[in-house]
C-alpha cells in the first residue's frame, strides 16, 4: 500500500503512459513541460519520492532509465482519496490532508468515489485490530447499524472512530478498550463506516 501525492500519481500514471507507447520513459523536462512545473528540481523531487516508496525504480546503465517496479493493469487499483485525521481516542476536530490518496486493490463492491481514507490516531479500537496510525477506509453513507464502526461527528465538528449503537433515547459510541469510556448523545452526525484497514509495516 502506498501514500501517494495527487502529483505522484500523475507522475507515475504518465510514466506508465509514456513508457508504454514509446519504449523508455519520459525525460525531466518533459515530466516538467507535461505538469507545468516549475523546475527540474522539483520533478526530481517528486520522482526521488517515487523511487522511496517502492513506485519506480533506475534500471543501470540505461537512458531514461525510470520504470515501474510493478507494472499494474490500472482497473485492479483503485485511488481512494485520504481526506484527513479521524480520533480512536477523545475525540478531536476534523482535520483535513489535501491532495493525498491511498491505493487499494479494486473492492467490486464499491464505485469510484464511494470510499475515502482516514489516518487513525489513537488506541480505543485496538480490541478491533484498530491501530494508532492504521488507515481506515471508509464507505460514504450517513447512518450506521448497531455495531458498525463509524466515523461520527459530535458537539463542534469533532470527529471520532467508534462503535455505534442505537439505544432508548440516545446514541452510544462505543470504544474497543477498556481503558476509555463510552461517549453518549441524543444525537450525532455519521459520515460513514469503516469496510478496510490498512496498516504500513516497518
Amino acid at each position: 500500500m502506498s501514500t501517494l501525492t495527487k502529483r505522484q500519481v500523475q507522475i507515475r500514471d504518465y510514466i506508465a503512459q509514456y513508457s508504454e507507447k514509446y519504449g523508455y520513459a519520459p525525460s525531466l523536462i518533459e515530466i516538467r513541460d507535461k505538469f507545468g512545473i516549475s523546475t527540474i528540481s522539483t520533478v526530481h523531487e517528486h520522482i526521488t519520492n517515487l523511487i522511496n516508496k517502492g513506485v519506480l525504480k533506475r534500471a543501470k546503465g540505461v537512458a531514461r532509465s525510470l520504470e515501474l517496479v510493478k507494472m499494474q493493469i490500472r482497473d485492479d487499483l483503485m485511488s481512494v482519496p485520504l481526506v484527513g485525521i479521524i480520533a480512536a481516542g477523545q475525540p478531536i476536530e476534523a482535520i483535513e490532508i489535501p491532495n493525498e490518496a491511498v491505493e487499494i486493490a479494486r473492492d467490486r463492491r464499491f464505485q469510484d468515489g464511494e470510499l475515502y481514507a482516514l489516518k487513525v490516531k489513537g488506541n480505543s479500537m485496538i480490541g478491533d485490530g484498530i491501530f494508532d496510525g492504521d488507515f481506515a477506509i471508509i464507505k460514504r453513507q450517513e447512518w450506521a447499524d448497531n455495531g458498525d464502526t463509524a466515523v461520527a461527528i459530535i458537539d463542534d465538528n469533532e470527529a471520532t472512530l467508534k462503535k455505534f449503537y442505537k439505544e432508548k433515547g440516545r446514541i452510544r459510541l462505543q470504544p474497543a478498550n477498556p481503558v476509555f469510556e463510552p461517549i453518549f448523545r441524543k444525537n450525532v452526525e455519521i459520515r460513514g463506516i469503516v469496510v478496510k484497514i490498512l496498516r504500513n509495516y516497518k
